[in-house]
């Protein structure tokens, strides 16, 4: 018998219904804004990467009540609320890289949620998940920044996470509502089942690798409008460079 298998025995048991249950989160983390420095170098930016765990707190409709984000530009808002991050991909990325982080002390990638069983395999975008008394909504994939480079004191990590697709998610906040450590995820809707993250990730590398899904994705009112952006612009870049080859060639 698994070990998943077990856990569901267990749940079913306690009369939880199984066709909602989804993971449970392991951390809860939240950070302050700090100047950090490039590499070893004096050049400074403002960061609140770095985020340590909390027994619970609330979420509001921005994000955690005592969370901060250094660039508000790129970084939290409405649809990016809060940043999850699968316990089974720092296990991956672990794995693949021969590195040793550990996910329940400091927030290596930045997150507010290290979630177990959820993974960008899993995960779709515009899936409602209810989370202790809080209600909320996949919006997109996390895009990497030189900031996880630093953070992780790995030159190569955003580079590592863009390829991989082990990137996280964000979610926006439907109802807000305090969460603990061990809250279990209950998936309470899902809209669109072909979206998942690893999808999302991948048509961000290659947009043009499954036209049905890119318009899919384009069309889906629950993505967040950044990443929106962000594909519909890889698009016309990559079009933009069939086209020219075709033209010299």
């Amino acid at each position: 018998m698994s070990y998943l298998t077990k856990i569901h025995r267990k749940l079913i048991l306690k009369g939880i219904n199984m066709d909602t249950y989804f993971g449970k989160i392991k951390c809860i983390k939240i950070g302050k804004v700090v100047t950090e420095h490039v590499g070893t170098s004096e050049i400074e930016f403002l960061s609140a990467i770095k985020k340590y765990p909390v027994l619970e707190a609330y979420l509001s409709k921005t994000g955690f009540i005592g969370d901060e984000q250094g660039d508000t530009e790129h970084h939290g808002g409405e649809n990016k609320a809060v940043l999850f991050f699968s316990s089974i991909s720092y296990n991956r990325i672990n794995s693949l890289y021969n590195y040793n982080f550990e996910f329940d002390g400091l927030a290596y990638y930045g997150e507010n949620l290290l979630v177990s069983h959820m993974n960008e395999e899993n995960v779709c975008i515009g899936d409602v998940l209810g989370i202790g008394d809080a209600i909320i909504e996949v919006s997109q994939p996390r895009q990497p920044c030189r900031k996880l480079s630093t953070n992780t004191g790995v030159n190569a990590m955003a580079k590592i996470i863009y390829k991989s697709g082990l990137s996280g998610w964000y979610g926006r906040v439907l109802k807000e509502g305090t969460l603990k450590q061990d809250d279990m995820v209950v998936l309470k809707k899902r809209r669109f089942p072909d979206l998942t993250i690893s999808v999302m990730n991948q048509l961000m590398i290659d947009p043009t690798s499954n036209p049905f899904l890119l318009e899919k994705a384009l069309q889906a009112d629950s993505l967040g409008n950044a990443f929106r952006t962000s594909l519909e612009n890889r698009y016309l870049y990559d079009s933009y460079e069939h086209l020219s080859y075709q033209t010299w060639e």
